[in-house]
């Protein structure tokens, strides 16, 4: 049997995370929390109540088009007062009560905007948009790529919607997928190492101090223990799958291969790739290569990034010796991190 009415659980409260007051709101909880649901309700409300509008975003175009016609499927019934309808790429509303009036007026309340084109809608005026909802902002296993520089991207959208008004608040929604993502490596968020809610990007605005970035990675504990009554969360318990989807546990945050550097173990050089620079350092004796996050005061720098190149390093590529010698360690077991992130990170330079 499945959950009985008494026991399905409430859609993701948004109260604490938004009592942080931070412009990027980050949620990171288990599939089927309700954090789209939760956001949806909040932005139609604030429609309602003050004229607020929002632009519910993705990042490509074909899944913008199948999540914005179902938009209104899951969340009309919380406001039976009003009718909801997709016009286009906006989103309308208009009062129930008025639809045997003749020349009946809707009020549009949200947008809809793909990521990959956001820039080809400059024209667009997003004047009276307070809230930005970029739905699995976080890549799911399988799925296709992120864009190039997407942190960048999502920058220049931002700005395009707030016109440095400091209006606009954004909620990242996603599953506990990976840690690797342009998000977290831009703003150096850790998951599991600084506790429920991590802040980043101290700010001061109107006189109030405020953290512009909070992270909530949604304890999913009450969640999970309904989901493990159902006949499908029996199926999964166990599984990887379970772990990232009801348990908020990141696939990619594993202990394999981490170990910091010896005593023994001496700096050779500082390597940059598109995720941030790492030093490494080898163990003579045990023949290990040690990659770390932390980088000496005195650096002998390569950098695999052209657009990167200044004096001082020294321009590499993925088939030079250096990148090889290292790709061979690594695939030998013989490369080693000082956390899974600078792992996640630096391995990118071993995939073609």
């Amino acid at each position: 049997m499945g959950l009985t009415k008494q026991e399905t659980l409430d859609y993701y409260d948004y109260s604490k995370v938004m009592s942080f007051n931070s412009y990027y709101n980050v949620i990171i909880g288990a599939r089927g929390l309700g954090k789209t649901f939760g956001a949806k309700k909040l932005v139609i409300s604030r429609a309602i109540k003050n004229g607020e509008q929002f632009v519910y975003l993705r990042r490509y175009k074909d899944e913008l088009k199948v999540s914005k016609d179902a938009f209104f499927a899951d969340i009309s019934e919380e406001f039976p007062e009003w009718d909801f309808r997709i016009n286009g790429y906006a989103a309308e509303m208009a009062p129930a009560d008025s639809r045997d009036v003749k020349g009946r007026e809707w009020q549009v309340i949200g947008f809809f905007v793909a990521l990959s084109t956001a820039q080809s809608r400059k024209g667009v005026s997003y004047h009276g948009v307070r809230w930005i909802l970029f739905d699995e902002f976080i890549i799911e296993k399988g799925a296709t790529h992120y864009l190039p520089k997407e942190d960048e991207a999502f920058l220049n959208f931002y700005s395009t919607v707030d016109r440095w008004k400091d209006k606009t608040r954004v909620f990242f929604l996603a599953n506990a997928v990976s840690m690797m993502n342009p998000y977290f490596l831009a703003w150096d968020i850790k998951p599991d190492q600084e506790g429920e809610f991590v802040k980043r990007r101290r700010v001061v605005v109107r006189g109030q101090t405020v953290d512009y970035i909070v992270c909530h990675f949604a304890n999913s504990a009450e969640f999970s223990k309904g989901v493990y009554k159902t006949a499908f969360g029996q199926f999964i318990a166990g599984s990887e799958y379970a772990d990232y989807a009801v348990g908020s546990e990141f696939a990619d945050n594993h202990d394999h291969l981490l170990q910091l550097k010896t005593a023994a173990a001496k700096y050779v050089y500082t390597v940059e790739t598109k995720h941030g620079m790492f030093s490494v350092w080898l163990d003579g004796v045990n023949r290990k290569f040690y990659i770390q996050g932390r980088r000496p005061k005195q650096e002998i720098i390569f950098t695999m990034l052209t657009e990167k190149m200044a004096e001082g390093k020294t321009l590499i590529r993925y088939n030079d010796k250096l990148v090889q010698t290292i790709r061979t360690a690594f695939n030998n077991g013989n490369t080693l991190f000082d956390n899974a992130k600078t792992r996640n990170a630096f391995a990118e330079i071993f995939k073609r």
